[in-house]
């Protein structure tokens, strides 16, 4: 195909132009308007550069696109893992010359011990100390069995006292008590029979005067004001769970019958019904016990008084909630009680208690706070203070706080420590004052009265421990004591400080010795004046003393 193109000029003057293309010849889009230019500039130039001409250009012709070769840019993985050079591994033949040495070794003891020590069917124990004081005692109890164990256990110890110029301080003790034990598959069933016999001499004369002199000028002196004597007889069953799965609710269930009598005829008898239930759910333990106490006391005043009769039932529940971690153990619970000696009262104490161990249990700092209410009985009190008079007045007591905090922990494997502070105070504390017993103007012994008081104390204590393997053990504490008081110008007889020491000692199991000493600081005491006319409706007159501190000190092999 031919093409020809005309171009016309303004002066109506043409020139031909006979361009031959050969076909298929490709021309891209934008050479043609790049040919038509160049053409149009060559004759601009030709003519002088006349602005005013106006060139057409006509033609046909194909425009074709040529095949591309576009290059393949798509990414490809190159191998850059080294090749792993093979080891090799030479043995050097090399000999070491060790000298050839003896050593003496030393002779080993062997301690062979059964899995299951021999038991003795009886055991016998006897001593005598100073101020003829005997003492015996005897156990005798069934071999290893699976079903049930049985036992009696009977202990005497008496004294011919040896105070001097003060009157006679004899005293004896007697006790009884057998026991059996039933085990069944999930419960340990116990039943305990009790008899106690203590015998206490009302001491305290003046160092001018006798027993025998006084005796003379009063002649009808009754017994009980030289001496009293306390029977307790009771028994008690128990029943406690051995549950192996500790999600199950575990129980110690117990019930405790007495009757408590003494020389002057004041009597008590007392029921109590205790349980104590726990149960575990991962982390948390849920519990609480549960009490049921009735006591019925009476009086005995003497003479032609009446009988003063005390009577009434202590009913508790306390529920807890416990969690343990790694590090802490968090307790919170309350103590509910309902007690209906002389006025029903109801009466709600907050529990609560709170650790966290630090670098392993080497550091444990804790703090708590407690209360309950608190039975005091005819038994209870005598048993703390056998020189009471005849027929104490009874009044159940509340700590209504006991808050508390301290740090616990260990200086090393073998000794440890616990430092602690607590404030309580405590309703109807009893308080024991001097009350000395007077016929016709003459005093038989001393002997004491109870003055209930609220009293709050503050206590600043530690303790130290050390204990080696299962031969050693040593403990010593210290006790610092602040009293106030509500009624009563001083905390009578409670000490301002206590010392306390104990070491046991254990030689191959063969020799055991035992030592205890106890030392209390001085206290005050309030001593009541001997009054000619006995139950008057004056108080008598009363006098405040300094008691000296003293050492209990006791030793047992």
């Amino acid at each position: 195909m031919s093409t020809m193109k005309n171009i016309k000029k303004n002066n109506g003057s043409c020139a031909h132009v006979d361009m031959w293309a050969h076909e298929h010849v490709a021309l891209r889009k934008g050479w043609g308007l790049f040919v038509a230019a160049l053409i149009a500039t060559s004759t601009f130039g030709q003519t002088g550069g006349n602005l005013n001409e106006v060139y057409n250009v006509e033609g046909t012709f194909e425009r074709t696109i040529n095949a591309v070769q576009k290059i393949d840019l798509r990414p490809e993985t190159i191998d850059t893992v080294l090749p792993v050079t093979p080891m090799t591994y030479t043995m050097l033949p090399v000999k070491a010359d060790v000298p050839v040495r003896v050593d003496s070794i030393e002779a080993a003891k062997l301690n062979i011990q059964l899995s299951q020590q021999k038991l003795y069917k009886g055991f016998v124990k006897a001593g005598f100390g100073l101020y003829t004081t005997p003492l015996f005692e005897v156990y005798y109890d069934q071999i290893r069995n699976k079903k049930n164990s049985y036992g009696i256990h009977v202990k005497h110890m008496s004294s011919n006292g040896g105070l001097s110029d003060v009157g006679p301080s004899d005293y004896s003790f007697n006790n009884v008590d057998g026991f059996y034990n039933a085990y069944l598959k999930h419960h340990d069933v116990e039943g305990r029979i009790t008899y106690d016999r203590r015998r206490v001499s009302y001491y305290g004369y003046t160092s001018s005067d006798s027993l025998e002199n006084r005796i003379l000028l009063t002649p009808n002196v009754p017994d009980d004001a030289r001496k009293q004597v306390y029977n307790d007889i009771g028994f008690a069953v128990r029943l406690k769970s051995l549950y192996k799965d500790s999600t199950k609710l575990a129980h110690n269930v117990g019930l405790n019958v007495y009757n408590y009598k003494n020389l002057t005829g004041s009597s008590e008898t007392n029921l109590k019904l205790d349980a104590d239930l726990g149960m575990e759910m991962g982390t948390e333990t849920y519990g609480g016990s549960i009490l049921i106490d009735n006591n019925a006391y009476r009086a005995v005043l003497g003479g032609s008084l009446e009988d003063v009769r005390t009577n009434g039932t202590l009913l508790g529940i306390s529920p807890f909630v416990s969690t343990k971690g790694d590090k802490y153990t968090v307790k919170v619970g309350a103590g509910m009680f309902l007690d209906s000696q002389g006025s029903t009262t109801f009466h709600f104490f907050p529990k609560a208690y709170l650790d966290y161990s630090l670098f392993g249990d080497i550091l444990v700092p804790y703090v708590g706070v407690d209360g309950r209410r608190i039975r005091n009985s005819f038994r209870s009190l005598t048993r703390e203070n056998p020189w009471l008079s005849g027929a104490p007045a009874l009044a159940n007591s509340s700590l209504m706080y006991d808050l508390y905090g301290g740090l616990r922990g260990s200086f090393s494997s073998d000794i440890g420590f616990d430092v602690r502070i607590s404030q309580s105070r405590m309703k109807n504390r009893p308080l024991y004052v001097n009350n000395p017993y007077s016929i016709d103007s003459t005093t038989f012994g001393d002997r004491f009265a109870i003055a209930y008081d609220e009293v709050g104390q503050l206590d600043i204590s530690g303790e130290v421990t050390y204990s080696h393997g299962e031969h050693i053990d040593v403990t010593g504490r210290i006790d610092v004591f602040t009293y106030t008081t509500e009624d009563q110008a001083e905390a009578w007889n409670l000490p301002p400080y206590q010392l306390s020491l104990g070491a046991r000692y254990d030689f191959r199991d063969k020799l055991i010795v035992k030592v205890e000493a106890l030392f209390m600081g001085a206290r005050k005491a309030q001593v009541i004046l001997p009054d000619p006319v006995i139950f008057s409706e004056q108080p008598p007159p009363t006098l405040t003393v300094d008691l000296d501190g003293f050492l209990d000190l006791y030793l047992r092999g």
